[in-house]
């Protein structure tokens, strides 16, 4: 990997839970993602703008495609909004960036028959899901099935639903892109930004109706509050953008993958020092535990 390459992703790590941080500490709410999000679509159209004229003659399936990501990605940022709304980010944050690496070639293994999994990537995901285990528990002693039947891990396992969704989904569609004529780079930047859009579309009635959402929406259209959600919405596109560039800088792309994973410890030690997390011995156990194991997956 050439330094560039690196720093890029180790940057990208650092954006990634610090946008989590963020919507965590500011308003743990899907007003405040759906905000986000819209403003980050907003300021990243500008640079896939002579893209657009390439759409009209995408296939129906690439719109179906969209649409479907779409609500993968609604899907996601409700369970970790509300997810943050009820536990600390050094317990969910590490549990939905890591379920997924397991869930997902899982599910391609099971309905997809895509069955390339190795010996490594099998020891990988049972060591992240050990890891997983061991992260709720408030002591190493108190294993009991009470410690995972909560409302916030509930919607942890929703966020990680909706990574599945639109982790499989994303293949194909980019596939359409490409097969267009779109460079990588070019398919990629414009694929997250109209990602962006689709999924406000599906996140946007769930704030205008619901109880709860929408006086959170009011006080967020508030002066004072744009700078932070609009910040977080650019830094959320953002994070996978320089991953993209990054990815033209390596001959392997597992160990951009590998890299990646920078974000989990990030993320936990970050909640605890500014947000003054407590950082429990099965907590610090259960995350060195699953970067272990995805470090053997990506690098296996």
């Amino acid at each position: 990997m050439s330094p560039i390459a690196i720093g890029l992703i180790i940057f990208s790590a650092m954006m990634h839970a610090g946008w989590n941080l963020m919507g965590k500490r500011h308003a743990p709410s899907l007003s405040f993602f759906t905000l986000s999000m819209s403003a980050g679509a907003l300021a990243f159209t500008p640079f896939v703008f002579s893209l657009l004229w390439q759409l009209p003659a995408m296939p129906a399936t690439f719109w179906w495609l969209l649409l479907g990501t779409g609500l993968a990605q609604a899907v996601y940022m409700a369970g970790l909004a509300w997810a943050y709304a009820r536990a600390d980010v050094s317990l969910i944050y590490p549990m939905a960036r890591a379920l997924p690496v397991v869930m997902v070639p899982c599910i391609s293994w099971l309905l997809l028959d895509n069955r390339v999994l190795t010996a490594a990537d099998w020891l990988g995901m049972m060591v992240i899901v050990l890891g997983s285990l061991i992260l709720p528990l408030p002591r190493l002693s108190a294993l009991h099935w009470r410690s995972y039947a909560t409302p916030a891990l509930g919607f942890m396992l929703l966020a990680a639903l909706g990574t599945c969704g639109y982790s499989l989904i994303d293949s194909a569609a980019l596939r359409v892109l490409r097969q267009h004529g779109l460079s990588a780079f070019e398919a990629g930047s414009l694929y997250l930004t109209l990602q962006a859009y689709s999924s406000v579309l599906w996140m946007l009635p769930v704030c205008l109706l619901g109880q709860q959402e929408r006086p959170t929406l009011r006080g967020l259209l508030q002066r004072q509050q744009m700078k932070v959600w609009a910040s977080t919405g650019i830094a959320i596109l953002l994070t996978y953008w320089l991953i993209l560039i990054a990815m033209s800088y390596v001959t392997d792309v597992s160990y951009v993958v590998a890299l990646r994973q920078l974000s989990i410890p990030l993320g936990v030690l970050a909640g605890i020092v500014w947000l003054k997390e407590t950082p429990t011995a099965p907590r610090l156990l259960g995350v060195t535990v699953i970067v272990i194991g995805l470090l053997l997956v990506a690098l296996g």
